[in-house]
Formats: C-alpha cells, structure tokens, sequence
C-alpha cells in the first residue's frame, strides 16, 4: 500500500515538474532516481520522449515544437543536467540570440578541453578549445563561448551563407562590431584551422542586415555572381511621407533602380509581426506599400527562402528582372533535371 502511495507521489510530482519545465521552455531532467524511473516508464508508454539522455518532455508537446525551439529546450535542460558545461559554434550562437539556420541546429555543441569527438553518448558534439578560447559568458542561465569565439566557430565550420547569417545577427545583437571582429580573427596565430575562411565571412558581414533570411539571401547572391545590394535604404511614401525601408536594392548603370524583397509566410501568420491584424489586413498593407515603393524605383523583384535555396531558380528569377553581375558564380549553378514539386521553407528555417 505504501508502494501505491510513494508511486502516486511521484507520479503527480513529475507531471509538475514537466509542466514547469514546460514553462521555463527546457526539457527535464531526471533530478532523482524515483523521478528517473517513472520517466523511463513513461517513455516505453510512448508519453514522453528523451531527446537527450536524462532530459525528457511530453510527447505531444515536443512534437508541436519547431527545430529551434526543440534546441533551446534541450539546451536549457543540459544548463541543469550538466551546469559546469560550455557551449560553442552554432548552440552558443543560439543562446545569444543569433539567427541560425535550422541545419545548423543539432547535435548541441559543447566545449571539451579533451577534444572528445562526442559527449553523452554522442549525442552532443564536443569541440576543443584552450581554457582562454573556451572563456564563457553567462547568458540566459547557460554558459557559452564568448561572442567573439562563437562568431570564430561559426564562420569557421558553418557553410557560407549559414555562417554570414549568424555573424550578422551577431552584430545586429551589438554583441561585437565589424572592425572588433576583423581584429580577433587578426590576432590568430598562424595555421589556425579555418582562419582564412572565418576571415572570408567577416569581411563580407554586414550588421545592416535586417534578418537572418536577408543574410542568407544576401550570401546566396553573392555566391550566384551577383552584384552586392545596398541594404535597408529608406523610400519615402510620396503620398503620406510615411517611411519604408527596402530589403535589397540595386542601382544599374542605366539610371534604373531595382528592388529586391525576401518574402515569406510567416509575416501573415506571426503575431509578433501582424501586430494583432488579420492575415488579409496584413497583405493589404503589403500590397499598398509595395505600390508605393515602386513610384520611387523601377522594379521589385520579390522571392521566398525555397526561391533563395535553390540555386537555378533564384540565378534565373535575379537574371529575368536585370540585377546585375560583377563576378563569377563561386558555386555550381545547374538547371534541374526536371521540376520537381517544392515546398515552401518557412522564415524560421533560416533563422529569423
């Protein structure tokens, strides 16, 4: 009888602590060995999952998160589960609140004076650093990498366009400027691995960016032998004298101006964006706007994250509406075999 009772105990104790952890938007761990148990049974019920070991969540409610969120809750519960830890690379990046596109997003990625290839099981990557490099900041409860290390890791490893994504945000975030950024990778010594790489994404960063997606499309560009747009440049509405502020825009030898927009759903749907109007209303005032803008140029050209990711298509759609080249393309750009059915990338897979 007392069995009974100690296990309904626990039982009603792990339902709170998965609705706190719920709350604070972190996996739980399991803290005790009671605890640990009734989580092990829950998960071979199928009720919860175990997406690190020893951090658990509902299975429901994991499975309605996105692959961002999915990363901080198990990040904010391995800040628990191992509290002395340190996070690099694209994770650190994360947690200082970096756009980071969601490829980038897993395994975790931690600091291992070792070097070790793999922490718990391999299901966190461990990286080397010296304890100077490996120097961490508080953020958010969890310790990462310095900015300016995390910058490093990212531009080092991560692809191009990925890479400028989060270095920009980093620099939007005001965690570090360009010229800072250009001096630390400066004062490397010499045959650090990737240096040269880090340096590239650097020199190409830019803190004007106004999103991850802009980033990324702004790196997918250049790679496509585009000319560099200028970025954020204030229209005036000629009928209001309201402002607006154009992604991209290109100014061509001709006279003529172009205008380049990254377009996506969520801006319809987010209520963090539609400030609190309807879908339609929201596409209302898109559409006046974009009228308005183009009194004061020549085109807009708009595309979405799945126009950016695909090389070809987005080469052809800047080729069809004139924006110009001033260099080769750094990547193979090949016409598809056929036309398979794409589906949308939402805004978040890039980050923003």
């Amino acid at each position: 009888m007392r069995a009974r009772s100690t296990g309904k105990k626990v039982d009603a104790q792990v339902e709170v602590s998965l609705a706190e952890a719920e709350t604070r938007g972190a996996c739980l761990h399991s803290y005790s060995e009671l605890v640990h148990k009734d989580l092990r049974r829950r998960r071979k019920l199928g009720q919860v999952v175990e997406p690190l070991p020893g951090l658990y969540a509902r299975k429901e409610y994991w499975e309605g998160l996105n692959p961002e969120e999915r990363a901080m809750h198990k990040i904010r519960g391995l800040s628990r589960l191992r509290p002395g830890w340190v996070l690099c690379g694209p994770s650190a990046a994360l947690v200082l609140g970096a756009s980071v596109s969601w490829s980038c997003l897993d395994p975790i990625e931690a600091v291992s004076p070792c070097g070790r290839g793999s922490l718990l099981g391999g299901k966190v990557r461990g990286r080397y650093a010296s304890e100077v490099d490996a120097y961490g900041v508080y953020s958010d409860g969890i310790w990462t990498t310095s900015p300016l290390r995390t910058a490093l890791d990212c531009a080092r490893r991560l692809a191009f366009r990925d890479a400028v994504g989060v270095v920009d945000s980093l620099m939007v975030k005001g965690l570090f400027s360009k010229e800072e950024l250009l001096s630390y990778l400066g004062g490397l010594p010499g045959g650090f691995r990737g240096a040269a790489q880090a340096r590239w994404v650097a020199a190409f960063a830019d803190e004007r960016s106004g999103s991850g997606g802009e980033s990324v499309a702004r790196a997918a560009m250049w790679e496509l032998g585009f000319s560099a747009p200028e970025l954020q440049v204030r229209f005036e509405d000629p009928v209001d004298g309201s402002e607006y502020f154009v992604d991209f825009l290109w100014r061509l030898p001709d006279g003529r101006v172009l205008v380049g927009e990254l377009d996506g759903g969520e801006k319809y749907v987010n209520p963090k964006m539609t400030g609190g109007k309807s879908a339609l209303e929201v596409m209302r005032d898109e559409r006046r706007r974009e009228s308005r803008v183009t009194a004061s140029c020549d085109a807009v050209v708009r595309f979405s994250p799945a126009d950016v990711a695909d090389n070809w298509k987005f080469s052809q759609l800047l080729d069809a509406f004139g924006v110009p080249r001033d260099h080769e393309p750094l990547v193979v750009v090949e016409p598809p075999d056929a036309d398979p059915p794409t589906e949308e990338v939402p805004l978040e897979a890039y980050g923003i």
